[in-house]
């Protein structure tokens, strides 16, 4: 779909403050104690609204429209 191999790969979580303040974050703790809630699983999603929803639109017609 990409045209190119796309690999997912592990960031080490020291890193993720430098990381978000290199793509305009001023300040990344918030979004770092998000990450960490559900990676630890004190946040997560429950109840109706939880369960899986899925869209029609496809994962490429989605990065062509962000291409545009």
């Amino acid at each position: 779909m990409l045209g190119r191999p796309v690999r997912a790969e592990a960031v080490p979580r020291e890193t993720w403050g430098a990381i978000f303040r290199a793509q305009g974050m001023r300040d990344p703790v918030p979004r770092i104690q998000m990450l960490d809630g559900f990676n630890e699983g004190w946040i997560r999603f429950e109840g109706a609204d939880a369960s899986v929803r899925k869209g029609r639109v496809g994962v490429a017609e989605v990065i062509r429209s962000l291409l545009d």
